[in-house]
Parts: C-alpha cells; sequence; structure tokens
C-alpha cells in the first residue's frame, strides 16, 4: 500500500498524507544528509560575536598552517589554502562537530609525499595530478564507508595505537623539516633508507658542513618565539604574526642574497573547480592502498577531535554522518585543487579556546580566506621557507603525548610495547606502512582480547539466590556437587575453544565431586554456530565423566539456537533467562523423581 499526497480524491490502495507532514518528512531527510538545515533556524544571534572572533582566530591560524603544509606536501603553497576553504564550506553543510576545523594536516601532508610521490617516480606535473587523483579517491572511499555505516570500525583502533602513532608521526614529521631549518639541500638519491627518519637524521649530520646559518637563526628565532607564543598567549595568533614578522625581516634585510630561501610568488583567485585526468588503471591502483590510509588517518584524527569536545560541551554527534562530512571535505579539496584534508585538533581545540560556539565559525574561516585569496598573497612572497618549517615542527610537537607513554608504561607494559611498536613503525617504514602496522596492532590487540575473555567460576552468597564470582566476592561460596561458570562475553568461534579449555581446567581445580556444571550465559547474549558445537563437545566430554551440563540466562535468540542444533534436548532443556539457582532445583527435582 502506497502512501500518496492530499488530492480531491485518493486513488484506491493510497493512505493519504498531509502536504505538512510530507514537507516534515521531507526536511528531516535533508537534514540528516545536511546538519546545517537543522542547527542553523535555531541558531542563537548572541553567539554571533563569539563565532566571527573564532572564525577570525581560526583563519589566522589557517593560512600560515595552509602554506607550511602545501610546503609539507612538497605542492605550491597556493594549494593549502585551497584545502583549508574548500574543505570548512564542505564542513559548514556536512558537518556535526560544533568545534571541529576540518583542512590540510601535517600527517595527512607528509604522507600525501611519500606515498603519491613514490607512485609519481619525480615527475612533478604527474605528481601534482596523481595528488588531486587520490584526494578524490580519500572522498569516494570515506563516501562507500558512509554509505555501508562504518562509523564504528574506527573504535577498533586501540589509544595506545594512536599514542604511538602519533608520537612517531610528529618525529617522522619534524625530521623532513630539517633540511629547510639548517638550509640544507635535501637529498635527491629517494632511496629507501634515504627517506627514512633515520635516513634524514643521518643525511643532516653529515651534511652540517652545508649548512646556511642565516637559515638556521631565522628558523631558530621562528621555533623559540612560536613556543613562547604558545605558553604564555595561547589564543593569540601566534603563528600568523611570526610569518607577518619574518616577511617584515626579510623586507628589511638581505638575507634572501645570502642564502635564505623563501616562498615566491603565490597566485591571486579563487580556486577553480575541474576535475584531474584519469591515469592509467595500475597507477590507479597503486593509489588506492595510500587514499585508504589517507582515509583512514584522516577519520581518525578527526573523530578523536569531535568525540573531545562532544564530551566537553555535552551534545551529540553522528559517527556516520562525519564520514560524510569527511568525504565532501576531500571531494571538495579535490576538484578544488587541494590535496587530502582532515580534521585538525590544534585548531579545533584553538577555535573552542577562543568560544566558538557553532560550525558557523566555518563560514567566517570561509570569508577571510577568500580576502587573502583575492588580494593578499602578495604579502606572503618573500615568507622564508625555514619559518614554515619552524610553523610545521612546533605544530607536530603537540602531537608528542609523553604523558600519555609514561601512563601507558606504568599501567600497562603490553599498552606500552604496542605503542612503541607503532612509532617504530613509522619510523622504519614511513607513514603509510605505519599506519597499516598500528592498524593490524590493533585488529591484534582486538582479536586477543575478543579471544581471551574474562571468566569467572561463580559462588553463592549465603542466604540468598545471588552468584557471583569467587574473585570477586570472598564470602561467595560454591555448592558441593555443583559448579558454575560465567563468560564475560559472548560466544562465538574465535574464543570457543579457550573458553572450553578454561572451564575444563578450573573444573579439575575443585576439590570436592562435581554433578552437575551451570554455564551462566548472562554475559553472553549471542552464541554463534561454531560456540554451539563447542558447547555440544563440551557436554559430551561431562557426560562421558557423568556430570550433567545445565544452562542459565540464556537469551531467547540462543535459546533458539541450542533448540535448532539438538543442544537444548540433550542439556535437559533450556528455558529462556533461567535464574541459575531455578536451573540448579530443576536438575535436583529432575534427578530426584
Amino acid at each position: 500500500m502506497g502512501i500518496c499526497p492530499v488530492e480531491p480524491s485518493v486513488p484506491e490502495g493510497c493512505i493519504p498524507l498531509s502536504s505538512k507532514r510530507l514537507t516534515e518528512r521531507m526536511t528531516g531527510r535533508f537534514s540528516s544528509v545536511f546538519p546545517v538545515l537543522e542547527w542553523l533556524p535555531r541558531y542563537d544571534s548572541s553567539w554571533l560575536r563569539l563565532d566571527i572572533v573564532a572564525g577570525i582566530t581560526v583563519a589566522a591560524s589557517v593560512i600560515p598552517e595552509g602554506l607550511a603544509y602545501a610546503s609539507l606536501a612538497n605542492l605550491p603553497p597556493e594549494t593549502g589554502l585551497y584545502a583549508g576553504l574548500m574543505a570548512v564550506i564542505a564542513y559548514f553543510f556536512l558537518g556535526t562537530s560544533r568545534q571541529l576545523i576540518v583542512g590540510p594536516t601535517s600527517a595527512l601532508s607528509i604522507l600525501v609525499a611519500s606515498g603519491v610521490g613514490y607512485v609519481a617516480t619525480g615527475n612533478t606535473a604527474s605528481y601534482a595530478s596523481l595528488v588531486l587523483v587520490t584526494t578524490l579517491l580519500v572522498g569516494v572511499i570515506a563516501f562507500v564507508a558512509w554509505i555501508l555505516r562504518l562509523g564504528f570500525l574506527v573504535h577498533f583502533i586501540s589509544g595506545s595505537v594512536l599514542t604511538g602513532f602519533s608520537a612517531g608521526a610528529a618525529l617522522y614529521i619534524m625530521s623532513t623539516q630539517l633540511n629547510k631549518l639548517f638550509g640544507i639541500e635535501s637529498s635527491v638519491s629517494g632511496g629507501f633508507f634515504e627517506q627514512s627518519f633515520f635516513g634524514r637524521i643521518w643525511y643532516i649530520t653529515s651534511h652540517l658542513g652545508m649548512m646556511n646559518a642565516e637559515t638556521l637563526v631565522v628558523g631558530v628565532a621562528g621555533i623559540v618565539l612560536l613556543v613562547l607564543g604558545e605558553r604564555y598567549l595561547p589564543r593569540f595568533p601566534n603563528a600568523l604574526v611570526i610569518v607577518v614578522l619574518a616577511i617584515l625581516v626579510m623586507s628589511a634585510t638581505d638575507l634572501e642574497a645570502r642564502g635564505v630561501d623563501i616562498v615566491g610568488s603565490i597566485p591571486s583567485g579563487l580556486p577553480s573547480l575541474s576535475v584531474p585526468a584519469v591515469p592509467e588503471l595500475s597507477t590507479l591502483g597503486s593509489l588506492v592502498p595510500i587514499a585508504a590510509a589517507l582515509f583512514l588517518l584522516s577519520y581518525v584524527e578527526g573523530i578523536g577531535a569531535i568525540q573531545t569536545f562532544a564530551r566537553r560541551h555535552d551534545y551529540d554527534t553522528d559517527a556516520n554522518q562525519e564520514l560524510l562530512a569527511d568525504a565532501g571535505a576531500n571531494l571538495a579539496a579535490g576538484l578544488g585543487g587541494g590535496f587530502p584534508v582532515g580534521g585538525s585538533f590544534s585548531r579545533s581545540a584553538l577555535n573552542d579556546s577562543v568560544g566558538g560556539k557553532t560550525q558557523f565559525t566555518n563560514a567566517v574561516v570561509v570569508l577571510v580566506l577568500v580576502v587573502v585569496l583575492l588580494f593578499l598573497t602578495d604579502v606572503f612572497t618573500t615568507l622564508p621557507e625555514t619559518i614554515l618549517a619552524a610553523v610545521v615542527i612546533v605544530a607536530v610537537s603537540g602531537l608528542i603525548d609523553t604523558t600519555a607513554i609514561r601512563r601507558l608504561y606504568r599501567a600497562s607494559k603490553s599498552e606500552f610495547a604496542i605503542a612503541m611498536a607503532s612509532l617504530l613503525g613509522v619510523l622504519t617504514v614511513g607513514m603509510l606502512w605505519g599506519i597499516y602496522v598500528g592498524v593490524i596492532l590493533s585488529l591484534l590487540v582486538a582479536i586477543s582480547r575478543v579471544s581471551r575473555p574474562s571468566t569467572h567460576e561463580l559462588g553463592q552468597v549465603a542466604g540468598t539466590n545471588d552468584f557471583v564470582g569467587l574473585d570477586v566476592t570472598r564470602s561467595a561460596t560454591t555448592i558441593s556437587d555443583v559448579f558454575v561458570y560465567r563468560v564475560e562475553a559472548e560466544l562465538f568461534y574465535a574464543n570457543a575453544e579457550t573458553v572450553r579449555t578454561d572451564l575444563l581446567d578450573r573444573l579439575a581445580n575443585r576439590d570436592s565431586d562435581v554433578e552437575l556444571v551451570v554455564f551462566d550465559l548472562t554475559s553472553s547474549p549471542t552464541v554463534d554456530f561454531e560456540a554451539a558445537q563447542m558447547l555440544e563437545k563440551l557436554h559430551q566430554k561431562l557426560e562421558s565423566r557423568e556430570i550433567d551440563l545445565r544452562f542459565a540466562g540464556a537469551e531467547p535468540d540462543v535459546v533458539q539456537m541450542f533448540e535448532t542444533t539438538g543442544l537444548a534436548a540433550n542439556a535437559g532443556g533450556v528455558k529462556p533467562e533461567e535464574p541459575i539457582a531455578d536451573a540448579i532445583d530443576r536438575w535436583r527435582t529432575e534427578r530426584s523423581s
């Protein structure tokens, strides 16, 4: 039966639907895709001043960082501004976080340079085009992930892996900026070792004789001023002030003639939308794993900031909608001549610290960037590249969370080892494969935990029908002829044999002769077919020892599984959500009858 709009005569087989209800339904569908339609009509005018101030402040950070990250990605400086502009436009319409600022980030930029640079094999024209194709691929992958509602997958990447990866990424990125900081020509060999963290450090230390002293002085001065600014004036646009100061110094001195490299001319005007040429199929195939890594990094960077500020200000966000926002931002950046973008924690934190209230901050950032691109690009012509290196180095230093690393070391040596393995993965094999090392480690940690779930032998609390873990409540006591067992996890193929072995080992350690095993399924809401087969084998094993097996606390779906496989009949019948005490009483009644 269809749903039809109201008309003078409603066709047979249709349900009348008022135009108001139809409008509400259509608006609801659009607002689920474009959250701006939901929050903008409810915008409180008292927030406008705060959002404008926050937008101008954030834009003052986006400009120098955009130039620096374009340099980090081996792209013209204007591409960083293009990427930042297109990303915030998309997020204004699609994002659910009130504080997140999307744009180029240091980790994404260096991953572009290392990953796409390897595929381009030194062809500058090819490289620029392949970066655009890769950016669009990131958007396509994010869009497919949104269609499939895969937002939950981010939770499989453990915090310890992210801690190690972030620290490793920071050190790796810093190493890429040392040649600009010291004024040393970068290595042209492009070998694997030369492009690694340790190779870059070795190259710089072995070529210190080629250092340009003026370049180093300017760069170190920039680092010192940026660090002091972050410490004493955290809400001030320190990076922009340092950039302007460096430009003034270059204009008033002959440092350029003395070997201090500058950015050079930056074309004015807004980005023009265009679709890059599609490369050969083999080249496209080589870009897919790079784009997948970029997508993963982009989404993880953003969702971490989103969750942090949502908890701080007590509002809801949508992890799946953020996939669409990530897709929109990267597709827009690719069509607008930029490169891959993601959520920036540092710029989002700046937005929050100066009082940004809503996504309207993004609209203000857009206006500022438009003004800069149209009228102010000539200002940045004499900007020293060593200052851009200083901006990058100081920006990524915040990724090294020494407090979290020390906490991991004290709390869990295994988690600390995982973090260090992720860190070393980035430093030894680079950002691209370092990401996959982190993902593999996260999956191994998750598999290890679910395959070895927490288990307990239960005892009865005196005077009650309650059963609790003997290792939790010391006053609980066992029943001489009954062994009660619980698994604090779902039962499925990955942990089935581990659970069976653990139960039999615990049973063997009981001093008294056990005649009944009660498997409490209260904490196991699902049991898959292979786990049910394991329980059938367990029943046969216990039956050979003249021990009965019963189940308690089973969910209706689990009962149905047991009935389908025949286990329920063999185990004396299984009742949905039957308490442990009732299962034991029923067993005793059946034995005595």
